[in-house]
């Protein structure tokens, strides 16, 4: 059974104020409600635990799908020239009291909250659990996601303050943690629970081993950042190894899946790459050993009770063909709103030239699978009946032309976008994809890995891993121990996971100016690199979340205080 076909039930703590009675009738003037929910009654049984754990896994589900996690205006993406009314597209209106910053803030925090409620020792107390080992793996879920939060936050804010209790008044007294301290509690976290997640598990979507130890490799690799220690590069690598040459994951290297005998229907040509974000091929289970975490969609689960579960991929991330008369995918009669137009787009978000060209150059990129056309489509057709122009290649000139003062024609990603859709007879619009996605997938480990080897300046190593990802590509060109540094790092993490990782959290790990420094470079328009006139490397602490802590004070990020 999929995750998402679970049923998902709220629970909602109510805080019980009991005033103490000075009398001999205690027990009877002592309430026991029938009838409602306190934290005396609300927990009996392991299942109902178990729904407060797939809340969690839902809200990290929705998250992984907001367009600042996957890198809204950082080198990789940002709006085109027609919506570029976004905030994140000009510095000039971006600040602590922006709206983004305190939605995923307040969104980790809240799964902490959620966490911290599984493991309330008040609620435990009263719960029966099938078996010790099925507690440990309930528990060993709840303290997982507790630690990824506050691993995120600490590589997107800096040092926050660690919760591990539930509260049950108002607080505001928090007090902010340092950055290091907020990485050692997520990875003392991960590193007291991996062994209780299993190896592998038939139910798509659940934590196991893997994930905890890639973010274990993840955390270290920050804190060595943060405190310049190469024995937290050491870990890093121990952790990512534990993964790479454990056995269980490896590299899909051939054709796979439930369409590895046909091809794109739009573009034709196929290849493992593109098995890998085809429908139904997303878990491990289903046979893909480079799969190590999944969020888990499904079409009749949609219909039936989970409206989000869908991928909007389609609609965001797809050029708006259709508003062009003439224009469309090959062969296309319909204007192009059919399947081969690249789905019902409304191109809210579009590559920046990193992704879009320079990435791709023959002399990095020659012969990479990822670049191939049935991939990352570049072509458009004339498509009207009757034109003498009918079925020929747009020039990129016109291309450009068209494109002038909207933005709106761009290529089309097939990791985010679809051949064949879903749910067309019912009433979808090709909008929407069903697909599981990545929440880790192997390549991510091992760049990890890559960029720990060199961080401690053992770059034949980072070349060696690097080349793991470029030679199931069929690069024709492999990365020397010369060419390794955090630049060439990062665009092979823009090759392999655009549109996969997180890549805010990515880039601001980093520290120093690099967020910064490839966001004026590679920034899609050209008002971003004008207005960003000052240097940051952490987001800035919610607005909100410094006013509410009435009672202590909560310092600002540097940069943010303008």
């Amino acid at each position: 059974m999929k995750m998402n076909k679970i049923k998902i039930q709220v629970f909602t703590l109510l805080v019980l104020l009991l005033t103490s009675v000075g009398c001999d009738d205690e027990k009877f003037l002592t309430e026991e409600p029938k009838t409602f929910y306190t934290t005396d009654n609300i927990f009996s049984s392991e299942t109902q635990l178990d729904q407060v754990l797939i809340t969690m896994y839902s809200a990290l589900r929705g998250l992984s799908q907001n367009a600042q996690i996957l890198g809204f205006g950082t080198d990789i993406f940002d709006a085109p020239e027609f919506r570029s009314s976004g905030s994140f597209t000009d510095y000039s209106r971006i600040n602590a009291e922006s709206g983004q910053f305190e939605y995923i803030y307040n969104y980790y925090y809240q799964t902490i909250k959620n966490a911290n409620t599984v493991l309330s020792p008040e609620i435990l107390d009263g719960v029966t659990f099938e078996s010790e080992e099925s507690k440990a793996y309930v528990l060993a879920q709840a303290r997982f996601f507790r630690a990824y939060c506050h691993g995120m936050l600490a590589e997107l804010f800096g040092g926050v303050p660690i919760v591990t209790e539930l509260a049950t008044v108002p607080r505001y007294d928090y007090v902010r943690a340092t950055r290091e301290d907020t990485y050692q509690f997520a990875i003392d976290e991960l590193e007291a629970i991996v062994d209780d997640l299993p190896e592998t598990t038939t139910q798509g979507g659940r934590l196991v081993k893997g994930a905890a130890q890639h973010y274990l490799s993840e955390f270290y690799l920050a804190l060595g950042i943060e405190t310049s220690n190469s024995a937290a590069y050491d870990q890093a690598i121990k952790y990512a190894s534990d993964i790479i040459d454990g056995g269980i994951y490896e590299l899909m290297t051939e054709r796979f899946g439930t369409r590895m005998n046909e091809e794109n229907t739009v573009t034709g040509g196929a290849d493992v790459f593109w098995d890998l974000f085809r429908l139904g091929n997303q878990n491990y289970s289903d046979g893909n050993k480079e799969s190590i975490w999944t969020f888990q969609y499904d079409f009749d689960a949609y219909l039936a009770e989970d409206g989000a579960s869908r991928l909007e991929y389609p609609r965001y991330f797809g050029p708006v063909y259709r508003a062009i008369e003439g224009f469309g995918g090959p062969g296309d009669p319909n204007g192009g709103v059919g399947e081969d137009a690249g789905g019902r787009g409304v191109a809210f978000y579009a590559p920046t030239p990193l992704t879009e060209f320079v990435i791709w150059d023959e002399s990095i990129s020659a012969g990479d699978q990822r670049n191939a056309e049935h991939n990352i489509s570049r072509k458009i057709f004339y498509n009207q009946v009757g034109d003498p122009l009918y079925g020929t290649q747009v020039p990129q000139e016109v291309i450009d032309a068209t494109n002038v003062g909207r933005g709106w024609i761009f290529p089309i990603f097939y990791k985010v976008n679809t051949d064949k859709y879903e749910g067309l007879d019912q009433g979808e619009n090709r909008s929407n994809m069903f697909r599981d996605i990545y929440a880790i997938r192997l390549p991510e480990t091992i760049l990890l890995r890559a960029e720990a080897y060199h961080r401690k300046g053992e770059n034949q190593k980072a070349a060696d891993d690097i080349n793991l990802i470029r030679e199931r590509a069929q690069c024709d060109i492999l990365a020397t121990a010369a060419d390794v540094d955090i630049d060439y790092i990062l665009d092979e993490r823009a090759r392999e996971l655009f549109e996969e990782e997180n890549r805010w959290a990515t880039l601001l790990r980093m520290g120093g100016t690099v967020a910064v420094d490839r966001i004026r470079e590679y920034a899609l328009l050209p008002h971003v690199g004008l207005t960003l006139t000052f240097d940051y490397n952490l987001w800035p602490i919610p607005q909100s979340a410094i006013d509410r802590n009435k009672d202590v004070k909560m310092e600002q990020n540097p940069g943010w205080d303008r």
